[in-house]
């Protein structure tokens, strides 16, 4: 070979080292992988628990390589992109930016190490590839996920930063799995190392994460797939299951609790209208002072037993368990559970929340949650149980052939429909009621404060989709619903209308919490869905409405909040 040969041709030839492709480690890497066995040694690391990860160091051994590589890739347009999993920047896929080092370093992935894992994993695949360089920021992170989707076969990162440590984040976290497959706790975290390939199974059991960076260093890496044929018919994913109450007989004294003023008829028309219209309702000083000062002290005693709630591909946070809490909050609790309190939300809803005959099954859920660092959900908020689906599809198929459920007014409908076609962006034709007896109680600016506007969905469109990262259908979706004729309604069929649930919520010791802390629903079938934010504000009762396909979402707390605040979150459904 010439010697005048530019470096660049020369290391196109052999970027990997020579341990990579020595006899010598990938018998022993069989040997160990296939027989679930750990290993370690400087070269070569294999875990064997909770899943099958490898490391193998000093991957690359031409360093300047390596500062090239690392060079063109920070001149790489990269976007940053913020959804409940992840929070970091982004390159789009290297495969479009096939210039110099970069297109070395991806050639040598889609043929050597493509041959290399076939040949010592066993694992079939071909010769797609997906690569992208990623970086993570300060108080970045990706949550808990186990990359199944598709034909992802082999997951793999390499690590191009160096001197990092333990107080800067960043590991790459792997979990275990409880008897239903759900993850439950790290078990194991793997440190940055520069210059090291880890690479592991995609597999129902592969859930992993990286862990929020805590300093001022930035976390660069390439990472991506080797791809094979597809696995059809995946199993359906275990579902959260939520424990339904029936209302208590409980003859609780509304007015020793709640502000007179949101007791009033006046109000409540009030806030029912704000419901109809805006589908949700915020409630400023909803409870007596003195009320809300005892609760938000007894919400902060030791003697609580808090338990933290999964699975970690869902959620994370801490529940209260009734049976410790003091004696005041614990009668505010049962509150919620109260004929009287299921009462007043059907006169702020009109939502039929009281048994009136033995078909009827109003229920609802109550968590009262600790929220601190590290704390999170995702979008998977599903309170559907099989009841509510069968009551829901015996709904439908009562009535005529014609698809009319019995008959209707020309001018309009049944009351106990109007409240869900508003939510549904339908607007019915709807008498308005004489409130003239309401009148000795006129609205407050002081107590009632109207909700805050909806906010469209403001994510930018070229951004990677969450279904990049989350395995399951896709995130996006188009809205087939058509709207041309909403006004018609002899034409409106009502049995096509969602069953839906009624959340409730109230906030504690949220002085110290940032206003971005919200918490937001959404639709995560439309990219473009509004949202509702929810703002952390004390002894503020909010009322959303919602159908099966909108989520409540709550973002990750990073690592600057100190301390805790609490979430009384109840859910309700006819």
């Amino acid at each position: 070979m010439n010697n005048e040969e530019p470096a660049l041709k020369k290391a196109r030839q052999s970027i990997l080292s020579n341990h990579v492709e020595s006899v010598e480690l990938q018998d022993i890497f069989r040997k160990h992988w296939s027989n679930h066995m750990s290993f370690k040694s400087d070269e070569l690391e294999i875990i064997s628990e909770p899943f099958r990860v490898c490391k193998i160091s000093n991957f690359i051994k031409n360093q300047q390589f390596m500062e090239d590589l690392k060079s063109e890739l920070s001149e790489v347009q990269s976007k940053r992109i913020m959804l409940d999993l992840y929070q970091l920047e982004q390159t789009s896929d290297l495969g479009n930016h096939l210039i110099d080092s970069i297109e070395v370093f991806h050639r040598t992935f889609r043929t050597d190490m493509v041959e290399w894992m076939q040949q010592n994993t066993s694992i079939e695949l071909n010769s797609t590839i997906s690569m992208t360089g990623s970086c993570y920021y300060d108080t970045d992170y990706l949550l808990c996920h186990d990359d199944n989707m598709g034909d992802r076969k082999i997951a793999f990162i390499f690590y191009l930063m160096s001197n990092w440590t333990a107080a800067d984040g960043g590991t790459l976290d792997l979990f275990d799995t409880d008897e239903k497959g759900l993850p439950r706790k790290i078990v194991r975290s793997l440190m940055p190392e520069y210059n090291s390939l880890v690479f592991f199974e995609v597999s129902n059991h592969s859930y992993h994460q990286v862990a929020e960076i805590t300093s001022n260093l930035s976390r660069w890496s390439i990472n991506g797939w080797f791809h094979g044929p597809k696995i059809e018919n995946l199993p359906p994913r275990p579902q959260i299951e939520y424990k339904w109450l029936i209302p208590m007989d409980d003859d609780q004294d509304l007015t020793a609790w709640i502000t007179d003023t949101y007791l009033c008829p006046g109000i409540v028309a009030g806030i029912k209208e704000d419901v109809e219209k805006q589908s949700y309702a915020y409630i400023a000083q909803f409870l007596k002072a003195e009320v809300y000062e005892k609760l938000s002290k007894e919400i902060t005693d030791d003697s609580i037993t808090w338990n933290k709630v999964g699975p970690a591909n869902l959620r994370n946070y801490e529940v209260a368990d009734e049976s410790s809490l003091p004696g005041t909050l614990k009668k505010f609790y049962k509150l919620f559970r109260s004929l009287p309190f299921f009462q007043l939300l059907k006169n702020y809803t009109e939502l039929d929340l009281i048994p009136d005959n033995e078909n009827m099954k109003p229920r609802m859920t109550i968590e009262l949650q600790r929220w601190s660092k590290g704390c999170y959900t995702l979008i998977c908020d599903n309170y559907c149980d099989e009841d509510m689906m069968k009551d829901k599809k015996e709904e439908k198929s009562v009535g005529n052939d014609d698809g009319n459920n019995g008959n209707r007014e020309d001018d309009g409908f049944n009351d106990g429909n109007v409240l869900r076609s508003i939510l549904k962006d339908i607007k019915p034709k709807v008498d308005k009621q004489d409130e003239s007896e309401e009148a000795s109680c006129s609205k407050s600016e002081d107590f009632f404060k109207r909700s805050p506007p909806l906010h469209p969905d403001s994510e930018d469109p070229d951004v990677s989709d969450i279904g990049d990262y989350l395995s399951g259908s896709s995130r996006s979706s188009e809205d087939g619903d058509d709207r041309d004729n909403v006004d018609e309604m002899d034409d409106y069929d009502d049995s096509n209308i969602e069953p839906g649930t009624l959340d409730v919520i109230m906030q504690f010791n949220t002085m110290h919490v940032s206003e971005s802390e919200t918490i937001d629903y959404l639709d995560p079938k439309e990219q473009e869905s509004a949202l509702i934010h929810i703002a952390p504000q004390d002894n503020y009762l909010c009322l959303v409405y919602k159908e099966l396909s909108t989520c409540r979402l709550h973002k990750y707390v990073n690592h600057y909040f100190e301390g805790y605040y609490y979430n009384l979150i109840c859910t309700y459904r006819e």
